[in-house]
């Protein structure tokens, strides 16, 4: 389903609402040079997001001789979405401010292997309790964002994958979990909602690439300020990128994927056949287990180091093509397995961009550490319910902050 309005309406309001977001107080006149659009547009977007609540006037400001120019200031708690990451090993839930701040955040487990109805059941239970725990009016939240692993149709809200049971294939979880909380849902992929999780709303014109690994490994796009997503919405498989024809086969039918070379699976399987098996107290679940690897190796673990670095030595080989393909200035690693191995991730990323990418001469590309590593997903998500309002207008807005619920349009830019 397409959003309704004007094309126009998402990279304006959310142009503006960064603006006003950057700079504490702005006037329209500085909005005009801030976001480069025009007078006109200024105005009616500052009428549209004052008529939802979003924005007010708070006072005036002298400049020359000329009549005070009106100030704008953004109300962060004029509206909370709410956005849910989850896979088969971790899930982080927060709450997000019009301001973009994380005002309640939590943990909760994966969904393993799971029905699927008992793990919707668990996410309606924990969004009731966090909703709980900060305090925050069912009436201010316009919806939820979930974002997990695809292949998804993001237009129909369900998986189209039997990853981690067949139960999920087909399975309709935006409307299931609509249902049960009574609050628009939509889904998108985890690593394309942590590419959007690192830009804010997006807006910015900025063009760059994630990395993302939890239980697996995918990557994100974002070219001039909008996420990129393919024919199908699942683009930028980095885990799925072959990097050894003859290697082992994968579960997507292609060898010597990035994933099963240099997964955390693979890792904690290597490791579980070690000395680091007693060493680490391993088989606490993949990604606990992955975790305490890269702990081992970060303080100097041998054998662990040996995995890491391995594993990170092929990882950068699908960087350096990640780069190549899209002509990107910035790679940012983000995701829970980097909490604390991120560093050496980086490193084997960046020499292999400095030698490989292939418009090196031309300019920089710079790989780095997310600020947000185990939220950005779930932020991106949060993110997302909000462009999605954005694009449909102020009567959407005014109806997700009413008592009727909205199907939120999931073909957002």
């Amino acid at each position: 389903m397409k959003s309704p309005g004007s094309p126009p309406a998402v990279p304006a309001m959310a142009a503006v609402l960064d603006a006003i977001r950057d700079r504490v107080t702005v006037s329209r006149v500085e909005l005009v040079g801030a976001t480069g659009l025009t007078a006109a547009t200024i105005t009616n977007t500052v009428r549209r997001l004052m008529s939802v609540g979003y924005v007010r006037e708070v006072g005036t400001l002298q400049s020359g001789a000329g009549s005070p120019r009106r100030l704008i200031r953004l109300e962060p708690d004029a509206c909370y979405t709410v956005g849910i990451q989850f896979d088969r090993f971790t899930s982080t839930a927060v709450i997000v401010d019009l301001a973009g701040d994380v005002v309640e955040r939590s943990t909760m487990p994966g969904a393993a292997l799971r029905h699927p109805d008992s793990v919707v059941a668990s996410l309606g239970h924990h969004i009731e309790e966090l909703l709980s725990s900060a305090a925050v009016p069912r009436s201010k939240v316009l919806g939820v964002g979930v974002t997990t692993h695809g292949p998804q149709d993001r237009d129909a809200g369900v998986l189209l994958t039997s990853n981690p049971s067949i139960d999920w294939l087909g399975y309709p979880l935006a409307a299931s979990l609509s249902d049960l909380i009574d609050l628009p849902v939509l889904i998108e992929n985890d690593a394309t909602a942590a590419a959007v999780g690192e830009e804010g709303l997006g807006s910015s014109g900025s063009s760059f690439a994630t990395v993302y690994m939890s239980g697996g490994i995918g990557s994100g796009v974002v070219l001039n300020g909008q996420p990129y997503r393919g024919a199908s919405s699942n683009g930028v498989e980095l885990g799925h990128i072959s990097v050894d024809a003859f290697g082992p086969r994968c579960t997507c039918g292609n060898t010597g994927c990035i994933e099963n070379l240099a997964g955390p699976t693979v890792i904690v399987e290597k490791a579980r056949n070690t000395g680091l098996r007693s060493r680490l107290r391993l088989g606490q679940g993949t990604l606990v287990d992955f975790k305490a690897i890269g702990r081992a190796a970060m303080a100097g673990d041998p054998d662990a180091r040996a995995l890491i670095e391995g594993s990170a030595a092929v990882l950068a080989v699908g960087v350096a093509t990640l780069v190549n393909l899209f002509d990107v200035a910035r790679v940012v690693f983000t995701g829970d397995a980097f909490t604390d191995v991120g560093p050496i991730y980086r490193r084997h990323a960046q020499d292999a961009v400095d030698k490989g990418a292939f418009m090196r001469a031309v300019h920089p590309v710079r790989v780095e550490q997310s600020r947000q590593m185990s939220d950005a997903a779930a932020i991106g998500g949060a993110v997302l319910v909000l462009r999605s309002l954005l694009g449909a207008g102020e009567s959407a807005m005014r109806t997700a902050r009413g008592a009727e619920r909205l199907s939120l349009p999931a073909a957002v830019p």
